[in-house]
C-alpha cells in the first residue's frame, strides 16, 4: 500500500529473496500510516491486511491480534504436559544435530506449526536456487511472485505435518504404555547407573566447561541476568499496581453508598482484568522495554528469542499465579467473608484484611514465578551456546561411556541426555550464583532450590516413580520417537517435492 518500495513489507519479503536468516523475525503485527489499516506478516505466508473503521477501532484490533498471536505463539511453552516439553526437547535436539545450537522463535506455535517452520528454513535453500532464477518480473512484481510460491510451499508442508502427527499419535500412545512397563522394574537399577555415569562425565567436563564459562560466559551473565530480572519485574509490578487499583476500587465503592447494581458491575469488571486487553497493555508494554537491550547483549550467543522472551514475560503477568490467580483468590476470600448481616462498614473491613492476605500471597508468588522464568532463560540462552563450544573436545569422549547405558536396554537412558543433564547441572551453579547477586541472599537460596530446571536428582526419587516421575520418563521416551518422526517427514519431503 502507498506505492513504496521500502515498506517494512518489501524488507521482510527480500530478506527471504537473499536467504538472510541471520536476525529475528520481526514483530508480526505491523501498522501502517494509511488510514487505519493492520498489516498481519508471517515468515511464510502471504500478509494480511485488516482495514478499520477509525483509530480507536483500529487500536482495539491491535490489543486483540497481539493478545492472540500471543497465546497462540507459547501454547506449547506454556503447557506443562510431559508430550509438550518432550515434543520442544525433540525439535531442540533435532536442530541441534543439523548444526543449529542457538535457541530462537521457531518454536512459537502449535506442534505443526513449530514442525513446519523448521521444515520450511531447510527447504529454502533448494527452492531459493531451484525457482528464483525461473521467477519473472522485477521489484516488488518479482518479490509478489516469491511470496506467493512460499505461501503455496508452506501449506504443502503444514498440511504434511499435521497429517503425520496426527498419524504418529496412536503410536505414541502405545509406546508411553510400553515404556512405562519397562521402566517400573528397573527404575532403581537406571537410577543408580545414571548417577554413576553422571559423576564420570561430571569429572571430565568440568575442566573443559569451567575455561568455556570464564572466556566466554562470565563477562555477559550479570548484564543478561539484571536485563532479564528488569524485564519480569517491570511488568509484574504493573501488574500489583493495577490488581491494588481494582481492589481499592472496590473498597472505596463500599465505603461510599454503593448500589447493587452499581457493586455487581464493580465486582464483574475487577473479574475480567486479567482478560482487558486494554487494561493489561501497560503490563505488556513494560515486558517490552528491555527487548533491544537484551538482544544486543545475547546475540553473540547465538540466541535470536528475544520475542520468546517477551511473550513469557506477558504470559507470566496475565496467567500463572499472577493476575489471574490474585484476581480468583480475592474474589473467592471475599465470598467467604462477605455475607448480609454486614453493614457496609463491616463489609469494607473483611475487603481490607482480605486485600492484605491477596496482596502478600501475590508478593510470595510473583517473587517465586520471577526466579522461575529468569533461571529458565538464564539456560535457554547459555546452554546451547556451552554444547556448541563443548562439542568439539567432549562430546567425542562419549562413546567411552556409553557401553553401560546401552546394556540398560531403555530408551528414557541415552548417554546424551546425561551429558546434557551434567552441563546443564554445571551451569546452573554459575547462573544461580549470580541470580542470587542480583536478587539478593536473602530467602533465595530456598526458593531456587524449589525451580523446576534443576537437573535429575537421583537420591530419594526412586520411591514415588508411579506418579510424576513415571510421566516424566513418558515425556523422554516419546522425545526420541518424536525426534526421529522429525527427521522422517524431513526425509519424506526431500523426496517429495511440492508440485505448484
Amino acid at each position: 500500500m502507498g506505492g513504496r518500495s521500502s515498506s517494512p513489507l518489501d524488507k521482510r519479503q527480500q530478506q527471504h529473496l537473499k536467504g538472510d536468516h541471520t536476525q529475528e523475525e520481526p514483530d508480526p503485527l505491523l501498522e501502517m500510516p494509511v488510514n487505519f489499516p493492520l498489516f498481519l506478516q508471517h515468515p511464510f505466508r502471504r500478509h494480511l491486511c485488516f482495514s478499520a473503521a477509525t483509530g480507536e477501532a483500529q487500536r482495539s484490533w491491535r490489543l486483540v491480534l497481539q493478545g492472540g498471536i500471543r497465546l497462540r505463539g507459547t501454547v506449547l511453552q506454556r503447557s506443562q504436559a510431559p508430550a509438550a516439553l518432550a515434543f520442544l526437547d525433540a525439535i531442540r535436539l533435532y536442530r541441534q544435530h543439523q548444526g543449529h545450537f542457538g535457541h530462537d522463535d521457531v518454536t512459537l506455535g502449535s506442534d505443526a506449526e513449530v514442525l513446519t517452520t523448521v521444515l520450511m528454513r531447510e527447504l529454502l535453500p533448494a527452492l531459493r536456487a531451484q525457482t528464483l532464477p525461473g521467477l519473472r518480473g522485477v521489484g516488488r512484481a518479482r518479490v509478489w511472485a516469491w511470496t506467493e510460491l512460499l505461501d503455496a510451499v508452506h501449506a504443502v508442508v503444514l498440511a504434511g505435518a499435521s497429517a503425520g502427527l496426527r498419524a504418529f499419535q496412536p503410536e505414541k500412545d502405545e509406546l508411553l504404555v510400553a515404556l512405562e512397563k519397562t521402566i517400573r522394574p528397573d527404575v532403581d537399577q537406571m537410577l543408580q547407573l545414571r548417577a554413576r555415569v553422571a559423576g564420570r562425565l561430571r569429572a571430565e567436563v568440568q575442566g573443559p566447561l569451567e575455561s568455556c564459562l570464564h572466556r566466554k560466559v562470565d563477562a555477559q551473565l550479570p548484564r543478561v541476568t539484571q536485563t532479564l530480572l528488569n524485564t519480569v519485574e517491570a511488568a509484574l509490578a504493573a501488574v500489583q499496581a493495577l490488581l491494588v487499583q481494582g481492589m481499592d476500587r472496590l473498597y472505596c465503592h463500599l465505603r461510599g453508598k454503593p448500589s447493587g447494581v452499581r457493586l455487581r458491575k464493580e465486582v464483574y469488571s475487577f473479574g475480567e482484568m486479567p482478560w482487558d486487553p486494554e487494561l493489561m497493555q501497560t503490563c505488556y508494554r513494560e515486558a517490552e522495554r528491555s527487548k533491544g537491550r537484551l538482544r544486543q547483549l545475547v546475540a553473540p550467543f547465538g540466541f535470536l528469542g528475544t520475542q520468546s522472551v517477551v511473550f513469557g514475560a506477558q504470559d507470566l503477568a496475565q496467567q500463572v499465579r499472577l493476575m489471574a490467580d490474585a484476581v480468583a483468590t480475592f474474589l473467592q476470600l471475599a465470598d467467604q467473608c462477605l455475607t448480609t448481616a454486614l453493614d457496609c462498614n463491616q463489609a469494607a473491613q473483611q475487603l481490607e484484611k482480605v486485600r492484605g492476605r491477596v496482596l502478600k500471597k501475590f508478593q510470595s508468588d510473583s517473587g517465586s514465578a520471577q526466579r522461575r522464568f529468569i533461571r529458565r532463560w538464564q539456560i535457554c540462552i547459555f546452554l546451547p551456546f556451552v554444547l556448541s563450544q563443548l562439542e568439539p573436545s567432549c562430546k567425542a569422549e562419549l562413546p567411552e561411556f556409553e557401553g553401560d547405558v546401552l546394556a540398560m536396554g531403555s530408551p528414557a537412558l541415552t548417554i546424551e541426555g546425561i551429558y546434557e543433564d551434567v552441563i546443564r547441572g554445571l551451569l546452573l551453579q554459575r547462573t544461580d550464583r549470580e541470580l542470587k547477586k542480583a536478587l539478593g541472599a536473602s530467602n533465595v537460596s530456598c526458593a531456587l532450590d524449589c525451580c523446576s530446571d534443576a537437573p535429575w536428582d537421583q537420591e530419594g526419587a526412586g520411591e514415588d516413580l508411579t506418579g510424576s516421575w513415571a510421566m516424566s520418563f513418558g515425556g523422554l521416551g516419546s522425545l526420541h520417537k518424536v525426534y526421529g518422526m522429525v527427521e522422517s517427514v524431513a526425509s519424506w519431503m526431500e523426496q517429495h517435492p511440492p508440485v505448484l
